[in-house]
């Protein structure tokens, strides 16, 4: 009601109005029907008079024109009322119309703000998943560029060990060329000692053979000086008669050490010699206890010691002062 009243205040003033009139007009109509209803119950005095037709012929014209201008009356306020009753239709369909069309364009409007907010949340999802697919690319490139940095690295690492693989491989092929070289010059050195060892051990039998005589004629008188050497050598025990033998040790092992090329003459080493009584040299009796920096040198005089076996020793109690000889070898 309202609404209406606040849409469309004059047709609200127009209805008041008709209605105001249509219920002046229904209560002067019953006011005069109780008039006339009642005017015949009411005890009153009839006086007979006579009165001409002609006036009661006219009050009968006035009394049905009275009832036909209150029909027409209630003709009128009924068309009023009908046409009241048509316009509230009329404003209830319009209102009705209104508010469907208000629904419509709520619903509407809802309906663009939804594809708003949905066009919104698309365009946002494809922004997300741009900056996301974004984001992918440059973590795949980020992993890419790791991986071909590790890749790299790998490869760095790879070359340097085959480079290092392979600088081992010459330096071994270059120490077993130098050991070759070495074996080879030793095997020549000691060809060549061997050489020399026939020669003089040809040499020697020459001479033994061209000494027997003399060495048979003197035989006698060597083997008397060498008893009476002997017992000398065994009845003294001084630090002088000791000195004498390992004078004679390093004079045996001298004779027999072999000079390599490039060894200098002021290498020296310290070896440990085993001995048994009769100055025979153990297997394995020889020991560098002080290396003189060249292993040529040093194996060559293990070797001279070797080959001067046996040694000259004195024996009985003597020789437990020789059973470990250590010798300070110098050429």
């Amino acid at each position: 009601m309202w609404q209406i009243l606040r849409r469309n205040p004059r047709a609200f003033g127009t209805a008041l109005l008709l209605h105001l009139l249509l219920a002046a007009l229904i209560l002067v109509g019953v006011d005069r029907l109780a008039t006339v209803d009642k005017a015949p119950t009411k005890p009153r005095v009839v006086q007979a008079t006579i009165v001409d037709s002609k006036a009661i012929e006219a009050g009968e014209r006035q009394a049905e024109a009275r009832r036909e201008a209150e029909k027409e009356a209630q003709r009128q306020a009924e068309a009023k009322r009908k046409a009241e009753k048509e316009a509230q239709r009329q404003a209830e369909a319009k209102r009705k119309a209104e508010e469907k069309a208000q629904r419509q364009a709520e619903t509407k409007r809802k309906a663009e703000k939804e594809a708003q907010r949905q066009a919104e949340a698309k365009r946002k999802a494809e922004e997300k998943a741009r900056r996301q697919a974004e984001a992918k690319r440059k973590a795949e490139e980020k992993a890419q560029r790791r991986a071909e940095a590790k890749r790299k690295a790998e490869e760095k690492a790879r070359r340097q060990v085959e480079a290092k693989r392979r600088a081992e491989k010459e330096a071994r092929r270059q120490a077993e060329a130098k050991r070759k070289a070495e074996e080879k010059a030793r095997r020549q050195v000691e060809a060549k000692r061997r050489a020399e060892k026939e020669a003089r051990r040809q040499a020697e039998a020459k001479r033994k053979a061209a000494e027997e005589a003399q060495r048979q004629a003197e035989a006698e008188a060597r083997r008397a000086r060498e008893e009476a050497l002997q017992a000398a050598l065994e009845a003294e025990q001084t630090v002088g008669n000791l000195g004498i033998y390992t004078s004679a040790i390093r004079e045996r092992i001298r004779r027999t050490w072999v000079r390599q090329p490039g060894m200098g003459g002021d290498l020296s080493c310290l070896v440990e010699v085993r001995l048994i009584p009769g100055g025979e040299v153990i297997p394995n009796g020889v020991r560098v206890i002080r290396s003189s920096g060249n292993p040529a040198f040093d194996q060559s005089v293990v070797t001279a010691v070797y080959k001067a076996s046996p040694l000259p020793v004195p024996s009985g109690r003597s020789f437990e002062q020789f059973r470990n000889l250590r010798l300070d070898f110098k050429p």
